[in-house]
């Protein structure tokens, strides 16, 4: 009788090893994989891309819809959870044992693995949306990027109204103009100087603040290049003699050493920049859209937008989204375009200054 039980403990308990066993090897150590450290590489740079990729995609379908005289949206994403659940069980049922040898036995092991990913979105509005694109960019951030390597005359091009009374052209329905020939020119005087290094900004500490300061250098200056800053002084009305002049916001300036300018804002900007979305020409015949004038005087075209009726190549594609059935996308080799859709996307991050709105508090519960 003793004998009998213990052959049948053991053999329960060869049983239950083995259900242990598989489950472990079948569950755990597949699910071990994706857990704790390991699950950083893969997690981080997957969302990483998808949140880029839908930067692009948000940022040309803002765009596309300004074309429309549609109005923009725009979506943040405030925080990403992802949250990982393991679960196993395992059971084994002996029926009609009486602690003989000859028993009938049944086992199963069960076991769950899941992901929850928690994303939590935030439209821009109120005051944030006052502050990012109806506010217009400071002139400072603008010199900041160029400082970082950005044609000025770019730059300026797309993102400045005046200096020092010149105006620059726009092709927008409500504030079309054509722009100062002289305005352009000094922007291409400028990029030549900002080439040799002889252009530059920097910010001196003061009692009042920090004064941002244009800089155009003279010592060891080319002749050539003497003769561009000599040109850029005149037709904005500067000092002939002075090297520095101070950077001001506003229409008009008071002296020869001050350097009046008026920037758009993020919504003008983005606006300017819609002007290269190519649409179908049946939408300009029936009225949906705007006509442009390509012949005008006005701001380089960042970003140029293509359109047809059929989904682009993906391996020809930098960005692409659907619109009114529609694809719109920016080819993947057109370099200059996939440079101006990276200064857009960074003048957006630039324009949300001061605290961000706190996201949504998340109760994460335990597995």
């Amino acid at each position: 009788m003793q004998t009998g039980r213990l052959v049948a403990c053991l053999h329960l308990l060869n049983l239950t090893s083995l259900l242990c066993t598989s489950f472990v090897s079948l569950g755990l150590n597949a699910c071990s994989a994706r857990m704790g450290p390991k699950s950083v590489p893969a997690d981080r740079f997957d969302y990483a891309d998808a949140l880029t990729r839908s930067w692009k995609e948000e940022t040309l379908l803002n765009m596309v819809k300004l074309r429309y005289v549609d109005p923009p949206l725009f979506l943040s994403v405030q925080q990403v959870v992802q949250q990982y659940t393991v679960e196993g069980t395992g059971s084994i049922n002996a029926p009609g044992w009486t602690g003989g040898a000859n028993i009938a036995t049944a086992g199963s092991a069960t076991g769950r693995w899941a992901e929850s990913p928690t994303i939590t979105y935030s439209p821009m509005s109120g005051e944030q949306f006052t502050r990012s694109l109806i506010r217009p960019v400071r002139p400072e951030e603008l010199l900041s990027l160029v400082q970082s390597g950005w044609p000025v005359d770019a730059v300026f091009s797309i993102g400045v109204r005046s200096i020092n009374g010149l105006h620059a052209g726009s092709r927008t329905a409500a504030l079309k103009q054509h722009g100062d020939p002289d305005f352009y020119q000094v922007l291409s005087l400028l990029r030549e100087l900002q080439a040799s290094d002889e252009f530059g900004i920097r910010v001196p500490s003061t009692k009042e603040g920090g004064v941002t300061v244009m800089a155009l250098r003279a010592k060891g200056a080319s002749e050539a290049d003497l003769e561009r800053a000599k040109k850029i002084r005149e037709l904005l009305h500067l000092n002939l003699d002075a090297a520095e002049f101070k950077l001001v916001e506003a229409a008009t300036q008071q002296d020869d050493k001050e350097i009046a300018m008026l920037t758009r804002s993020m919504l003008q900007i983005l606006a300017e920049a819609a002007a290269g979305v190519e649409v179908p020409a049946a939408d300009i015949e029936q009225g949906r859209v705007y006509k442009m004038d390509l012949s005008e005087v006005g701001p380089k075209f960042f970003v140029r937008v293509h359109s047809s009726t059929a989904r682009p190549e993906p391996n020809d594609t930098f960005v692409a989204v659907r619109y009114r059935n529609y694809w719109f996308w920016v080819d993947d080799r057109d370099l200059p375009s996939k440079r101006g859709l990276n200064f857009l996307m960074v003048l957006l991050t630039l324009a949300e200054s001061g605290p961000p709105a706190p996201p949504p508090a998340l109760t994460i519960s335990k597995p």
